[in-house]
């Protein structure tokens, strides 16, 4: 109830545990931080949400919806060349698997990331291995 109604007033799938404990106090009542990161690691484990509280970068961050994320996974990781202004980029990809910041800049735009995301984003895909910092 919380997470939902969160996506939908924010129209992100990506939040911060400051507005996850407006809503919870809102919605359920919830007011104690430590209950309120209990249930947020206990849907992480669950596979409901994507809550990295054991990162110090991301300890503040939420997926929502993982669904999301692993759809940028895809996007980002995904070779294919259909700009010609990065085939330079790609073929450092496939050579080296290195990907240069003005093609990651590139597909995190085609897997449709707000420029207010990017930051976590990357912080995510670094997290998980898709990109290393």
């Amino acid at each position: 109830k919380i997470l939902d109604a969160q996506e939908e007033e924010m129209g992100s799938a990506l939040s911060k545990f400051k507005v996850i404990q407006v809503f919870a106090q809102q919605l359920c009542g919830i007011s104690e931080e430590r209950v309120l990161r209990a249930a947020l690691s206990y849907l992480d484990e669950a596979g409901s949400i994507i809550y990295p509280y054991r990162n110090e970068q991301l300890r503040n961050t939420i997926v929502t919806n993982p669904s999301w994320l692993f759809k940028i996974f895809s996007v980002v990781s995904s070779i294919n060349r259909p700009d010609p202004r990065f085939s330079d980029d790609w073929d450092r990809v496939c050579r080296d698997g290195v990907m240069s910041w003005s093609l990651t800049d590139h597909r995190l735009e085609a897997a449709e990331v707000k420029k207010e995301e990017y930051s976590d984003v990357l912080t995510l895909l670094n997290c998980f291995y898709i990109l290393c910092a």
